[in-house]
């Protein structure tokens, strides 16, 4: 059982996002069929011509000579002409190829959350046979997005699409667009377009997820046996999409009600250099800075590297988003202390496969295959896997509510080995 499958059974129920319908694992029947050949040998090889054949037959004749009778052998040559019937052996059938099916992925940034993501999708797609199509946007805007899905939809390139919207009311024109002409669309992995026509959302609730960090960092302060006041910064890539901001305010609610002070996001535009300039500039400028959150994936590192550069572990705690290489180095120098795992990888292979059978299926038929995975839909659209939280050292704390497990680094590298080795080739 692979790990996309194993995590779907495991995760759905223990989070209670689907019934145990859901567990149904994914089978892509292509059932090739070949035409009966008729008329094959029309024409003249239809009836083959008469074959002259020379034979030499002995025979015994009887003549009557007179009053006697005589019996004797007669040795002579006849040529007979007769038909022979040729059986001809069946001719050697090939079957034409079924066309093959294409999905297309258009993440938010090329950074190595997402090539991470692409790494569940590409495993997906070796499975079922489908040929992936990945378009990662130089820049955190929906500008290029909605032209590669245009391109894709006015092309045919396409027999599905997996997006995650940089902007979720930007993109509702052409996801409806796709949907109309016959193309099913997911969103995911993480973001949204709750208000288009897309057939299902992959991913978890943003202000969920915001909550998760904000009980995180809570957790790693009264670790680290500090007390109101103080200051929290907040550091992310944008805030353009509706995750961005659900997340931001379930981290500033529930960090906030404990007596913390959160400051205002403090936006790098998805540069991680820069990143990494306005932490450094957050420590200098704020003597009561306690602890760092970094929203988008990039930022983790960046993060670890300012606290490590300014002389800063262990007084200052870095608390990430999401698990990409880049932190590995900072979880074993101290600096990174923990973070909240996403499950892109299985989550975009899950996607890759709900969009290939969907693409196999055809839209008179999507429902069937929809209600497989979510037996409420259309009622509920969404597969939440749910998060898990990932710390540099044991710590005695039992996973709150938004969380499906608590692992340290190394326990999560032997639990998960297919996402790990991908995790690891992006550091």
């Amino acid at each position: 059982m692979s790990e996309g499958d194993s995590f779907l059974k495991r995760r759905l129920t223990r989070r209670k996002a689907l019934s145990t319908a859901a567990k149904v694992a994914i089978s892509a029947v292509v059932a090739g069929v070949v035409a009966g050949v008729g008329g094959y040998y029309a024409g003249s090889a239809a009836v083959p011509p008469p074959t002259t054949v020379t034979q030499r037959i002995t025979e015994r004749v009887t003549e009557t000579a007179g009053a006697a009778t005589v019996t004797k052998t007669v040795t002579e040559t006849k040529t007979v002409t007769q038909t022979v019937t040729v059986t001809s052996p069946a001719p050697t059938v090939t079957a034409t190829p079924t066309k093959k099916i294409t999905i297309g992925y258009i993440t938010r940034l090329a950074v190595p959350w997402w090539i991470i993501a692409e790494a569940g999708f590409r495993k997906a797609a070796k499975e079922c046979g489908f040929e992936p199509k990945i378009y990662h946007p130089a820049e955190l805007t929906v500008t290029e997005q909605i032209r590669v899905m245009e391109e894709w939809i006015a092309g045919k390139m396409v027999d599905g699409i997996l997006v995650g919207p940089n902007d979720p009311s930007a993109i509702i024109d052409v996801i409806n667009r796709a949907i109309d002409a016959g193309i099913p669309v997911l969103c995911g992995y993480g973001v949204d377009s709750p208000n288009s026509n897309r057939l299902l959302y992959l991913g978890y609730d943003a202000y969920k997820l915001g909550v998760a960090l904000g009980k995180g960092a809570l957790a790693l302060l009264k670790i680290a046996g500090k007390s109101p006041p103080g200051r929290i910064t907040y550091h992310t890539g944008g805030m353009a999409s509706s995750e961005d901001v659900a997340s931001w305010e379930g981290f500033k609610k529930t960090v906030e009600a404990e007596g913390w002070t959160v400051m205002e996001p403090i936006l790098d535009e998805g540069n991680p250099a820069r990143a990494t300039a306005l932490a450094e500039q957050a420590i200098d400028m704020y003597s009561d800075l306690v602890l760092m959150l970094g929203y988008y994936d990039y930022t983790g590192p960046a993060l670890g590297e300012a606290v490590t550069r300014k002389g800063k572990i262990g007084k200052i705690i870095v608390h990430a988003d999401g698990l990409i290489g880049g932190m590995i180095q900072y979880f074993k120098n101290g600096a990174i202390w923990a973070t909240i795992e996403l499950n892109q990888f299985d989550g975009s292979y899950i996607a890759g496969k709900i969009l290939y059978e969907l693409a196999l299926a055809g839209k008179d038929k999507w429902e069937a295959v929809l209600k497989k995975y979510v037996p409420d839909w259309p009622k509920n659209k969404t597969i939440d896997p749910g998060f898990g939280w990932v710390t540099r050292e044991k710590f005695d704390v039992k996973p709150w509510p938004e969380l499906a497990w608590i692992k340290t680094l190394d326990e999560y590298a032997k639990d998960y080995p297919e996402a790990w080795k991908v995790i690891t080739a992006t550091a």
